[in-house]
Protein backbone atom coordinates (compact mmCIF):
# COMPACT_ATOMS: atom_id res chain seq x y z
CA UNK A 1 0.00 0.00 0.00
CA UNK A 2 1.09 3.20 -0.45
CA UNK A 3 0.51 6.67 1.66
CA UNK A 4 -2.63 7.95 1.79
CA UNK A 5 -4.43 4.56 -0.18
CA UNK A 6 -8.01 3.83 1.48
CA UNK A 7 -8.66 1.36 4.26
CA UNK A 8 -9.16 -1.77 1.84
CA UNK A 9 -12.23 -3.57 2.98
CA UNK A 10 -12.16 -7.17 4.66
CA UNK A 11 -12.75 -9.96 3.77
CA UNK A 12 -16.58 -11.34 5.13
CA UNK A 13 -14.45 -15.10 4.55
CA UNK A 14 -12.34 -14.68 7.03
CA UNK A 15 -12.90 -15.47 10.75
CA UNK A 16 -12.26 -13.38 13.92
CA UNK A 17 -11.46 -12.80 17.15
CA UNK A 18 -12.90 -10.89 19.48
CA UNK A 19 -15.72 -9.47 17.05
CA UNK A 20 -15.70 -8.62 13.38
CA UNK A 21 -15.39 -4.89 11.77
CA UNK A 22 -15.71 -3.65 8.53
CA UNK A 23 -14.36 -0.68 7.03
CA UNK A 24 -17.38 1.70 7.58
CA UNK A 25 -17.12 0.53 10.74
CA UNK A 26 -13.53 2.13 10.91
CA UNK A 27 -13.33 5.26 9.04
CA UNK A 28 -14.79 8.25 10.61
CA UNK A 29 -14.62 8.88 14.07
CA UNK A 30 -10.67 8.45 15.24
CA UNK A 31 -7.73 6.85 13.75
CA UNK A 32 -7.00 3.17 13.14
CA UNK A 33 -3.84 1.24 13.59
CA UNK A 34 -3.58 -2.20 11.53
CA UNK A 35 -1.48 -4.73 13.13
CA UNK A 36 0.01 -7.94 11.30
CA UNK A 37 1.41 -10.40 13.44
CA UNK A 38 1.86 -14.11 14.43
CA UNK A 39 1.64 -16.28 16.94
CA UNK A 40 5.40 -17.81 15.72
CA UNK A 41 6.82 -14.22 15.87
CA UNK A 42 8.07 -13.36 19.45
CA UNK A 43 8.95 -9.75 17.82
CA UNK A 44 5.03 -9.20 17.50
CA UNK A 45 4.33 -9.69 21.69
CA UNK A 46 7.07 -6.99 22.53
CA UNK A 47 5.54 -4.98 20.05
CA UNK A 48 1.80 -5.89 21.30
CA UNK A 49 2.55 -4.94 24.78
CA UNK A 50 3.70 -1.79 23.48
CA UNK A 51 0.46 -1.17 21.41
CA UNK A 52 -1.30 -1.87 24.69
CA UNK A 53 0.06 0.33 26.73
CA UNK A 54 -0.72 2.90 24.49
CA UNK A 55 -4.09 1.99 24.11
CA UNK A 56 -4.26 2.04 27.92
CA UNK A 57 -2.82 5.93 28.03
CA UNK A 58 -5.05 6.65 25.05
CA UNK A 59 -8.24 4.58 25.19
CA UNK A 60 -11.28 5.40 22.46
CA UNK A 61 -9.07 8.11 20.90
CA UNK A 62 -7.80 4.89 18.32
CA UNK A 63 -8.82 1.99 17.01
CA UNK A 64 -6.54 -1.36 16.99
CA UNK A 65 -7.58 -4.29 14.30
CA UNK A 66 -5.06 -7.28 14.46
CA UNK A 67 -4.54 -9.45 11.09
CA UNK A 68 -3.21 -12.58 12.04
CA UNK A 69 -0.88 -13.47 9.12
CA UNK A 70 0.67 -17.12 9.60
CA UNK A 71 4.49 -17.56 8.59
CA UNK A 72 4.06 -20.82 8.27
CA UNK A 73 1.41 -24.19 8.40
CA UNK A 74 1.76 -24.56 12.04
CA UNK A 75 0.83 -21.03 12.97
CA UNK A 76 -3.04 -21.61 10.76
CA UNK A 77 -3.75 -23.39 14.66
CA UNK A 78 -7.07 -21.13 15.68
CA UNK A 79 -6.80 -22.68 19.02
CA UNK A 80 -3.39 -21.22 19.55
CA UNK A 81 -3.72 -18.37 18.10
CA UNK A 82 -6.76 -17.92 20.36
CA UNK A 83 -4.92 -18.69 23.32
CA UNK A 84 -1.96 -16.68 22.40
CA UNK A 85 -4.07 -13.78 22.00
CA UNK A 86 -5.48 -14.31 25.56
CA UNK A 87 -2.40 -14.81 27.11
CA UNK A 88 -1.23 -11.35 25.75
CA UNK A 89 -4.80 -9.62 27.05
CA UNK A 90 -5.64 -8.74 23.13
CA UNK A 91 -9.13 -7.82 23.37
CA UNK A 92 -8.97 -6.22 20.01
CA UNK A 93 -10.71 -7.63 16.87
CA UNK A 94 -8.29 -10.00 15.04
CA UNK A 95 -8.74 -11.34 11.65
CA UNK A 96 -7.59 -15.12 11.04
CA UNK A 97 -5.92 -14.30 7.56
CA UNK A 98 -5.11 -17.72 6.83
CA UNK A 99 -5.62 -17.49 3.52
CA UNK A 100 -3.77 -14.18 3.15
CA UNK A 101 -6.43 -12.63 1.73
CA UNK A 102 -5.27 -9.08 3.72
CA UNK A 103 -2.01 -9.35 3.78
CA UNK A 104 -2.05 -9.29 -0.27
CA UNK A 105 -4.43 -6.37 0.00
CA UNK A 106 -1.95 -4.87 2.16
CA UNK A 107 1.11 -6.02 0.30
CA UNK A 108 2.37 -6.75 3.49
CA UNK A 109 5.08 -9.76 3.62
CA UNK A 110 6.26 -9.18 7.35
CA UNK A 111 5.77 -9.55 10.67
CA UNK A 112 5.03 -7.37 12.77
CA UNK A 113 4.06 -4.69 10.47
CA UNK A 114 1.70 -1.35 11.26
CA UNK A 115 -0.43 0.41 9.41
CA UNK A 116 -1.77 3.66 10.72
CA UNK A 117 -4.98 5.12 9.02
CA UNK A 118 -6.33 8.36 10.27
CA UNK A 119 -9.84 8.75 10.67
CA UNK A 120 -11.16 9.18 6.86
CA UNK A 121 -9.51 6.22 6.41
CA UNK A 122 -6.59 7.14 4.45
CA UNK A 123 -3.00 5.56 4.65
CA UNK A 124 -0.50 8.07 6.99
CA UNK A 125 2.05 5.95 8.02
CA UNK A 126 3.64 2.28 7.59
CA UNK A 127 5.93 0.35 9.73
CA UNK A 128 7.87 -2.87 9.88
CA UNK A 129 9.77 -4.65 12.29
CA UNK A 130 10.48 -3.69 15.80
CA UNK A 131 12.40 -0.22 15.79
CA UNK A 132 10.79 2.89 15.43
CA UNK A 133 8.13 3.34 17.70
CA UNK A 134 9.03 6.25 18.96
CA UNK A 135 8.06 7.70 15.17
CA UNK A 136 5.00 5.29 15.10
CA UNK A 137 3.30 6.76 18.71
CA UNK A 138 4.13 10.92 17.45
CA UNK A 139 2.01 9.69 14.45
CA UNK A 140 -0.39 8.50 16.24
CA UNK A 141 -0.84 11.32 18.59
CA UNK A 142 -0.79 13.91 15.27
CA UNK A 143 -3.46 12.00 13.83
CA UNK A 144 -5.32 11.75 17.07
CA UNK A 145 -5.32 15.24 17.80
CA UNK A 146 -6.39 16.43 14.12
CA UNK A 147 -9.62 17.90 13.72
Amino acid sequence: MRLREELPEFSTDMKWLNGHVTKANLIGEVPTLVHFWSISCHLCENTFRIIAKWKNTHGKKFQLVGIHMPRSKDDINNALIHEKANQLNMTNPIALDHDLIVSKEYANRTVPSFYLFDKHGLLRHVQSGENGFKLLEKRLILLMNER
